[in-house]
């Protein structure tokens, strides 16, 4: 069903991301990017995809980790070990590949790897490559916001990374981002001394919904519950074309039958999650606070960097450093609160303009 608002798992649940489910599939570089704002249904396209594949696929969600105020080679072990538990079920042969590599557990499905061993992850990697190889097949690890191991203190994943691109020629990565900013800072890409420079990756990128696309997602949508579709171009209007808020109109909408109380209910929602996304962004940065909250305030429905300059000024009564509004900027469009559009900045979700749009009454 196209409204559960859930993250999809099946081809038949999604909804027009075809090309996007086969480039993913085509594993075509050793890493795959999957990018997109958030809510624009990239864990949908991967879930889809690894579902489809007929490989093992390692999944990490490391949404787990982000109310985390940074992260350890303990966070990821601990990850990873319960990750390898799904492909085993599938490929219970795995377990032979593993067992043998000090500072890892196997009994039954269920792996533990200890945190003392660092090395381990590597060995686990070519125990997987390994596997491949004799089988005929691919290891797929999928790591879905990615950007948050950027918290990672005392482990050099890149070194990791760097060593299966070049040497595991079985093993591939996927990662997705949704603070795309944060996960190129991370990947450090454009670093000539990063371990990754130089690699190419394949990029999946998600748009949001045209208009039209939106109006056949609805009426597609509302087809499959028996239920009279609304006024797309009305609803587009309202919440815009990201397949989350898209979503959560229709799973409201079916339900209550009401167009103008589903699109209420969808902004309502909608502004209480950025909001809040908004606060555990802003957690360890309580000294800049009131500075991100003007500028996001301003820039709520497009200004320049001049603008958001003089609006800080102004709300403090003092010059401020250009250097320091350059950070704050960075820091916003980092993580997907601002993007930039010409000599603009902009929210690249409506309804994170409306958001902060309300926050200025």
């Amino acid at each position: 069903m196209y409204f559960d608002p859930r993250p999809k798992t099946s081809r038949g649940d999604l909804f027009d991301r075809e090309a996007e489910v086969e480039a993913v599939k085509a594993l075509r570089a050793p890493i795959t990017l999957v990018l997109g704002l958030r809510r624009s249904g990239k864990s949908s396209v991967i879930l889809v995809a690894a579902s489809e594949l007929s490989h093992p696929v390692v999944y990490i969600d490391a949404r787990k980790f982000e109310a985390e105020p940074y992260l350890t080679f303990k966070h990821v072990s601990e990850a990873l070990g319960e990750a390898l538990a799904q492909p085993m079920r599938r490929f219970p042969k795995l377990g032979d590949y593993l067992k043998h590599i000090k500072g890892i557990s196997v009994a039954g499905f269920e792996v533990k790897i200890s945190w003392r061993e660092r090395g381990s992850l590597a060995e686990i990697l070519e125990a997987l490559n390994r596997w491949a190889d004799d089988t005929g097949k691919k290891a797929v690890v999928v790591i879905d916001e990615a950007q948050e191991l950027v918290k990672l203190r005392g482990y050099d994943m890149l070194k990791l990374l760097a060593y299966s691109y070049d040497n595991l020629r079985n093993v591939h990565f996927i990662m997705s981002g949704s603070k795309m900013g944060l996960l190129k800072k991370f990947l450090r890409l454009e670093d000539a001394e990063s371990p990754l420079y130089g690699r190419y990756m394949e990029a999946v990128e998600l748009r949001p919904f045209t208009p039209e696309e939106a109006r056949l997602f609805l009426e597609e949508g509302c087809r499959q519950h028996g239920v009279d579709p609304p006024d797309a171009e009305r609803v587009y209007r309202a919440v815009g074309g990201l397949p989350g808020w898209l979503t959560y109109f229709g799973y409201t909408y079916v339900s209550v039958r009401n167009e103008e109380e589903s699109i209420r209910r969808t902004i309502s929602y909608a502004i209480e999650l950025i909001r809040q996304e908004f606060a555990h962004f802003l957690e360890g940065r309580w000294a800049a606070e009131r500075r991100y909250q003007v500028i996001m305030e301003t820039a709520a429905e497009c200004a320049a960097w001049s603008e958001l300059k003089r609006a800080v000024e102004a709300a403090e009564g003092r010059h401020i450093n250009d250097s320091e509004i350059t950070r704050l900027v960075r820091n916003l469009v980092d993580y997907g609160f601002l993007e930039k559009r010409g000599d603009m900045y902009c929210p690249p979700d409506p309804l994170i303009s409306t958001a902060f749009r309300r926050g200025r009454r």
